[in-house]
């Protein structure tokens, strides 16, 4: 397979594979290097777009915020996007839609500093919410989710975000985080996987919190990050939606078969050891969807409830995502 690496534009970084004529061009974009993205990795390595008759071309962004605006403006058909920028595009008049859900909780926990962890052993949730004031939390941006996410539980358990804590913005790379820890410029964080698991892995600190694990209800059950589209998509090409979505869902059995999944993970992560790969898989495929990418109008109205997004367009839930172009 030969692999072609190009840039569109100064944030696009495009890989396109190079297949017969006769396959139907595809272009999706992905958000950063994720572990989350693990069904489009294993998509890629399992050659899934080829046997649907697909030729991909998928484009790396840094941020929602612009994968969310290239698939808005059509300069891509596909992005892999938090069902968060949907509904938050969706409260100021602006539509995509979500046709597969990849995870169906956030995908991050709060990670803390070794000190941190030895005072919280034992005691309950509400406990260890407390234990962060006073302290310094990372987060990927500010206004982002793992703010708001924080804001929630310190509302539900009695500490005031941002006035009980110091939150310091780190971005959405690992490294940034286990640097952060190591440098104590930071005592509590809420990064992106592997971050937690590296942290760990250098002896920093560990898990504070698991909402990875579902620990906390109102992160439980959502729709999370998902395979989006424009209206104008469905309309004028169903079956491509309903081909792509086969792809992924294929390509998430396959990454939730565990010996499969690591295997293909390690080779998408080369410089994570075969331990921290190991470590990461077994934490992350806690959020990917185990319904076949089903959503519910249960699952979203929890993202707005903690989301609360900002914008006078009244929200209608049910055109903000489909279950239509799922495997029957």
């Amino acid at each position: 397979m030969k692999w072609v690496v190009k840039l569109a534009v100064p944030v696009l970084a495009v890989i396109a594979l190079t297949l017969p004529a006769s396959a139907e061009p595809v272009k999706i974009v992905n958000i950063g290097h994720g572990y989350f993205s693990g069904p489009l990795y294993v998509a890629i390595h399992e050659k899934l777009f080829q046997k649907h008759g697909l030729e991909p071309e998928v484009i790396t962004v840094k941020g929602g915020s612009l994968a969310f605006q290239a698939v808005s403006t059509h300069q891509v058909d596909f992005g892999v996007l938090s069902y968060e920028h949907i509904l938050d595009a969706a409260a100021k008049g602006r539509n995509l839609v979500a046709i597969f859900n990849i995870a169906d909780r956030p995908l991050n926990n709060v990670v803390a500093s070794k000190e941190l962890l030895a005072q919280a052993k034992g005691k309950s949730l509400a406990e260890r919410v407390r234990l962060l004031k006073g302290h310094r939390i990372g987060a990927p941006s500010s206004g982002g989710s793992g703010e708001k996410m924080l804001t929630v539980l310190g509302r539900e358990n009695g500490l005031q975000v941002p006035g009980d804590v110091k939150l310091v913005y780190l971005g959405a790379d690992a490294t940034a985080y286990v640097g952060a820890f190591r440098g104590k410029v930071i005592d509590a964080g809420m990064p992106f996987e592997p971050a937690g698991v590296e942290l760990e892995q250098a002896g920093l600190g560990g898990t504070l919190i698991n909402i990875m694990s579902g620990e906390v209800p109102a992160f439980r059950d959502l729709i999370f990050m998902t395979v989006c589209t424009y209206p104008e998509m469905l309309k004028k090409n169903p079956e491509l939606a309903r081909k792509v979505v086969a792809v992924f869902a294929e390509a998430q059995q396959i990454l939730l078969d565990p010996k499969r999944g690591k295997e293909i993970m390690a080779a998408e992560y080369p410089k994570l050891s075969p331990e921290s790969n190991s470590k990461a898989y077994d934490t992350v495929s806690q959020i990917w969807s185990k319904d076949k990418g089903k959503m519910t109008l249960t699952g979203a109205k929890k993202v707005f409830d903690y989301l609360q997004p900002s914008g006078g367009e009244k929200i209608d839930f049910e055109k903000t995502f489909t279950n239509e172009y799922l495997p029957k």
